[in-house]
């Protein structure tokens, strides 16, 4: 009898982006205590739930079979990346107001969590980096942002207060560090995890991307896949969802 495929990262990526985040927000919205973080074993699909700190030093687990059933959005939830332990980890950033992102390039740890943002309609972004904004689009726009120099990203889902994402700003409690060879650390208060990849999107991947998200970029040349359908006459300035697979353009499986 042949066994059964061994599951993959990619394999679990697809299937928060499908709908794993949107049961997990489940479970965030039942639990009696906000909830920071996520993980989920990537060869068992054992979820486990951390509170934030000082809510409680519990971390629940179920099994991903016995989540929520996929209703509703998938909040402010992000995925972060693998940990050391073979674990996704997916970061509330409703739990997380003020956070930061540090890394030579923190660009490409941020468009990464805009693109899973923005597949929640109720969404909208602000930010004064050209690197992170989409066009004129009225979900990811460039805009003035009082308050200094420093690189903002404000994620407003309609349900104050707002979340902000500073790039390389002073450090508080939640932070991700990215080093240049793509690990990291992620800090949400007393809690830590090391990381031995972090999801990114590069330059080249996000000029693509936003080309296509747009409505006014192609396929590359040679694939079978077709345009996107929101590439059809969409309306001034929107933005159509990523497409499917685009969310970890440089998580590698073998890593």
């Amino acid at each position: 009898m042949t066994e059964p495929a061994a599951v993959t990262v990619a394999d679990t990526v697809r299937w928060l982006h499908e709908e794993g985040l949107v049961r997990l927000a489940g479970v965030g919205e039942r639990s009696l205590h906000p909830i920071a973080a996520f993980t989920i074993d990537v060869a068992t699909g054992m979820v486990g739930a951390h509170p934030a700190s000082g809510a409680s030093s519990d971390v629940s687990t179920f099994a991903a079979d016995d989540l929520p059933h996929p209703v509703g959005s998938p909040k402010r939830l992000v995925i972060v990346g693998v940990t050391t332990s073979e674990s996704m980890l997916v970061v509330d950033l409703a739990a997380a107001l003020t956070i930061s992102i540090n890394a030579d390039q923190p660009e490409a740890a941020a468009r990464s969590w805009v693109l899973q943002l923005l597949l929640n309609p109720e969404i909208t972004i602000s930010t004064n980096s050209a690197e992170v904004a989409i066009g004129n689009s009225p979900r990811c726009r460039r805009s003035f942002i009082p308050g200094g120099g420093a690189t903002i990203i404000n994620i407003d889902d309609m349900n104050p207060p707002l979340t902000t994402v500073t790039l390389n700003g002073a450090e508080g409690p939640d932070h991700l560090d990215v080093e240049p060879d793509g690990t990291g650390e992620m800090y949400l208060g007393s809690r830590f995890w090391s990381l031995r990849q972090v999801m990114t999107v590069g330059d080249a991947a996000w000029s693509e991307l936003v080309d296509r998200m747009s409505g006014t970029g192609e396929p590359p040349a040679g694939s079978n896949e077709p345009p996107p359908a929101a590439s059809v006459a969409p309306p001034a300035g929107a933005v159509a969802p990523p497409p499917r697979g685009a969310l970890a353009p440089e998580l590698s499986e073998g890593r």
